[in-house]
């Protein structure tokens, strides 16, 4: 118990000063019997470190304040029809928590390249730029390289495709977000040990002149799979893999709201990652759910929320992670900016949020 404390601590620290981070605040965690009072960890965390063996990195792309209020409320208000409730997400209950500004180099207003730059590698860039510093031609190395070059397995797992922004910088450096093939090769040379989610944008280039990305994967030692049952079975003895979901809509995963029962979830990949990593000498797992962002750019409160509530339960598979290896366990749950503006409810509406309505 103690252990977890100060491990989470270090999430906090590093996430207020290198992370474009956005996280609710919870003053005390009740685990067991026994309460975690976050000023008490603090001051423990002041006296000793420790280095995690195990490392999640969860990003909600376009998840700020109001999308995890906004899913709170919601669950709330469906949970407790007579009263004004709450009902918490998993990951609001951690025992500390931050927050930080998300500028770039250049703008208050940034991107999914630039925020992931920092947040992956803790250096400042242009909005559209994959890890390259302000100058546009400084490659940077990212945590996941540097934890690999340490004999750490390493996932990337997304709900879009594995080229988009967020993935991709934390395995490639390229001028433009827009450069789908490079960032794809530069996948196929990271030697990562597991990708899943979406597929890869662009496979045979802008033009669709170039060879097929997947074939190259295979070449480089990869299992390219499309198989559910494949997907689920994969443990630590499968190899390199890319495991991509069979269900996809523009090379990107459903929406959480237009999944049934069988559906591959984000939940169900984390889990797999889980299988896949595991090692003695310890993984970090990048999972990002990132069509909470492409749910604010259109505006979609509904699939919004239930995509935040998705996050939640894939975050509750490195939870459960952690509660076989309290002492060896780092979770980092974070947003990279906010997406659309959201907000709840305003004068016009009477000053009701008028959940119901998103029923329908």
């Amino acid at each position: 118990m103690h252990r977890f404390k100060k491990i989470g601590i270090i999430a906090s620290l590093v996430a207020t000063m290198t992370f474009s981070m956005v996280a609710c605040s919870s003053n005390n965690l009740e685990e067991g019997n026994e309460t975690i009072d976050t000023a008490e960890a603090s001051n423990e965390a002041s006296q000793e470190t420790s280095t995690a063996k195990y490392i999640f990195m969860f990003i909600g792309d376009g998840m700020s304040y109001p999308q995890v209020n906004g899913a709170q409320i919601y669950n709330g208000t469906v949970d407790n029809e007579d009263s004004v409730e709450l009902t918490r997400l998993g990951f609001t209950e951690f025992p500390v928590t931050g927050s930080a500004s998300t500028q770039d180099s250049t703008s208050f207003a940034p991107d999914s390249a630039s925020t992931a730059t920092s947040i992956a590698s803790g250096v400042k860039t242009h909005s559209g730029v994959i890890g390259l510093e302000a100058d546009k031609t400084t490659e940077v190395i990212t945590i996941a390289e540097q934890l690999k070059e340490k004999g750490y397995k390493v996932g990337i797992v997304s709900t879009v495709t594995l080229n988009h922004a967020t993935p991709a910088a934390f395995y490639a450096n390229v001028e433009s977000r827009n450069s789908y093939y490079d960032i794809a090769l530069q996948m196929a040379d990271s030697d990562f040990d597991y990708f899943a989610g979406g597929e890869l944008g662009q496979p045979t280039g802008k033009d669709k002149d170039q060879r097929d990305i997947y074939e190259i994967l295979e070449e480089k030692g990869y299992t390219v799979t499309r198989d559910k049952d494949e997907i689920l079975s994969l443990d630590n003895e499968s190899g390199k893999v890319y495991a991509i979901n069979p269900e996809l809509v523009g090379g990107a995963m459903e929406y959480s709201i237009d999944m049934d029962e069988d559906s591959l979830k984000l939940s169900d990949l984390v889990s797999t990652g889980i299988n896949v990593l595991d090692n003695e000498e310890g993984f970090f797992m990048m999972v990002e759910s990132g069509k909470v962002d492409w749910a604010g750019h259109a505006n979609d409160a509904m699939s919004n929320i239930q995509d935040v509530v998705a996050f939640d339960e894939a975050i509750s598979e490195a939870v459960k992670f952690y509660n076989e290896h309290p002492d060896e366990t780092l979770i980092i749950v974070t947003g990279d900016h906010e997406t659309g503006g959201m907000t709840l409810g305003q004068a016009t509406t009477g000053y009701d949020t008028a959940f119901d309505l998103l029923s329908n």
